[in-house]
């Protein structure tokens, strides 16, 4: 028993409230006592990024493409009247 709760931590010890009416409660383990470990999601994010960038990219530089040909039979008209 001495061993249980010298591994507590100082408010587990001391009991408020409805803890020192439940004595039959077990003793928390540690994986609970211990913070969440937080997901590293962040080079999937950095990844997902940089695929939507070179996406985006890429549309535009298809469509400076398709300006550009679309602009080519107008060119020569335009500069007989300029």
């Amino acid at each position: 028993m001495a061993t249980q709760t010298a591994n507590r931590r100082e408010s587990d010890r001391v009991p408020m409230g409805v803890e020192s009416a439940l004595p039959w409660v077990p003793v928390p383990s540690s994986e609970s006592v211990q913070a969440p470990k937080t997901k590293s999601g962040i080079l999937s994010k950095l990844v997902l990024a940089l695929l939507a960038l070179l996406f985006l990219f890429g549309v535009w530089q298809i469509g400076m493409k398709l300006y550009i040909q679309a602009n080519a039979p107008v060119a020569p008209v335009i500069d007989k009247k300029g």
